[in-house]
C-alpha cells in the first residue's frame, strides 16, 4: 500500500509505512517517503468522496485555523483509492480533559461559527441528531446494557424530540484528540466531518464529556463566548447532539462488537469501548446543571 500511494501522490519511493493511530472509523499511518514524511488516513468503512472533501478544503481555508495541509495528486485529486494525505506535523495529542486544550478548541469553534458558511448542501446526517436504536433489545443481545436500559431510552426520547434549529457548517468533531501540540502551537485536524449543526449543538457536544465539571463547563462556554460565538446553551435540549453522538456510537460499537463477520481487530476495538460508553452517560440532573454553570 505505501508504494501505490506514494506513486499516486507522486511522492516518490515509499521507505517506510508505520500505523500511529486508530480510531473507530479509521486509521492515520506515517508515510516516509523521498519527498519526506507524510500522514496518510485510511477510512475503515466509507471512503472519503472527492466533491465533499473539496468542500472541506475549501471550508477549512475560509475559516483559517492552524491545521495540516492536505495533499493532492498530479492529478489535483485529494482522494486516492480511497485514502488522504496531509502534511505531516510533529506534535503531541493533549489529555481529554486538558482545559487549556479544551478553552482553545471552545474560541476556534467561535471562529468556525462567525465564518457563517450555509453555500452547498446543508442536508443533516441523522446521527448527529436521531437515534434510532430499540435498547431493550439490543440489550438481550448485550447484558452488559441491560441496566443502563431506561436512561438509554431517556436519552434517546431527549435527543429525538428536540428540534434542529438554524444550521451553518462546522466542524463536528472538536475534541482534544483532535488536536496536535507542536512547537509552534495547537493544530486542528480531522475535518472529514465538516457538516451542517446549529452552533449551539457543537458547543453542547464540546462539553459533553465534561458536564459534572462545572468549572470546566463555565470556563469553555466562556471562551467560546469571548471570542463571539453566537450560539448559547439554553437548557438540556442544547446537548442533543453530544448526546444523539454517545448513544449511535455506542449502538455502533455494541453492533460490532457481535459482529461475527467482522475481523477480529475491529470486533476487540469496539468491544474495549462500550463500558467506558456506559459509564459516559450523563445521570438524570446533570444535563440541567450543566446547562445553568454554561450560562453562567
Amino acid at each position: 500500500m505505501a508504494g501505490a500511494l506514494a506513486t499516486a501522490f507522486g511522492l516518490g519511493e515509499a521507505a517506510a509505512f508505520t500505523r500511529v493511530a486508530r480510531g473507530a472509523m479509521g486509521a492515520v499511518w506515517r508515510l516516509e517517503t523521498l519527498h519526506g514524511v507524510f500522514a496518510a488516513k485510511e477510512a475503515f468503512w466509507r471512503p472519503p468522496q472527492e466533491a465533499a472533501v473539496r468542500r472541506e478544503v475549501a471550508f477549512r481555508a475560509a475559516c483559517g485555523l492552524p491545521s495540516p495541509e492536505p495533499l493532492t495528486t498530479p492529478s489535483g485529486c485529494y482522494v486516492a483509492d480511497g485514502w488522504r494525505l496531509y502534511e505531516w506535523i510533529d506534535g503531541v495529542v493533549p489529555s481529554r480533559d486538558d482545559l487549556d486544550t479544551l478553552a482553545w478548541l471552545a474560541e476556534q469553534m467561535a471562529t468556525i461559527h462567525l465564518v457563517g458558511w450555509t453555500d452547498g448542501p446543508m442536508e443533516t446526517d441523522v446521527w448527529y441528531h436521531r437515534v434510532d436504536v430499540d435498547w431493550p433489545a439490543l440489550a438481550e443481545r448485550a447484558p452488559e446494557l441491560t441496566a443502563s436500559v431506561p436512561r438509554l431510552v431517556e436519552l434517546t426520547d431527549l435527543v429525538n424530540s428536540t428540534s434542529l434549529g438554524e444550521l451553518v457548517l462546522c466542524h463536528r468533531d472538536l475534541t482534544p484528540s483532535n488536536v496536535l501540540i507542536g512547537a509552534d502551537g495547537p493544530y486542528l485536524v480531522d475535518w472529514d466531518n465538516v457538516g451542517p449543526l446549529p452552533p449551539a449543538r457543537e458547543l453542547g457536544f464540546l462539553l459533553i464529556n465534561h458536564l459534572t465539571d462545572e468549572h470546566a463547563v463555565r470556563r469553555l462556554a466562556s471562551a467560546y463566548r469571548a471570542a463571539g460565538g453566537p450560539g448559547e446553551i439554553t437548557g438540556p435540549e442544547s446537548f442533543a447532539t453530544g448526546l444523539a453522538i454517545m448513544l449511535n456510537y455506542l449502538h455502533g460499537q455494541t453492533t460490532a462488537a457481535l459482529d461475527s463477520d467482522l475481523a477480529d481487530e475491529h470486533r476487540a476495538f469496539a468491544a474495549g469501548n462500550i463500558a467506558g460508553q456506559i459509564e459516559s452517560l450523563p445521570a438524570p440532573g446533570v444535563l440541567e446543571r450543566a446547562a445553568q454553570a454554561a450560562r453562567v
